[in-house]
C-alpha cells in the first residue's frame, strides 16, 4: 500500500469536512483519534499490526452519510485502504 495515498485521503477528508455542515464535538474528537491512530500505523512498522481501523473508518462513513456525503465517500475509499494493510 502506498502510504501517500493513505495520507492524501486524510487530507481530502479534513478538507471535505472543513467545506459541510459543521461537525460536533464528540465527532471532532472521534475523527482526530482516527487520524492520529492512522498516521502512527504508516508511520511505524509495528503500527501496522494495530486491528480495528478499517472497522472504525466504517463506522464513522455510516455515520456521515446523511449530513456530510463527500466526507462518507473519502471514508469509505479510506476504508478499502486500509483493508489492504489489514488495519
Amino acid at each position: 500500500m502506498d502510504q501517500q495515498t493513505v495520507k492524501q485521503s486524510l487530507d481530502r477528508l479534513r478538507a471535505a469536512l472543513e467545506s459541510g455542515v459543521p461537525l460536533d464535538d464528540q465527532l471532532k474528537s472521534e475523527l482526530a483519534s482516527l487520524d492520529a491512530d492512522i498516521r502512527r500505523a504508516l508511520d511505524d512498522e509495528v503500527g501496522r499490526s494495530e486491528t480495528g481501523l478499517t472497522q472504525r473508518v466504517r463506522e464513522l462513513s455510516l455515520r456521515f452519510a446523511e449530513r456530510h456525503p463527500a466526507a462518507a465517500v473519502v471514508l469509505r475509499e479510506l476504508g478499502t485502504l486500509l483493508e489492504g494493510i489489514g488495519a
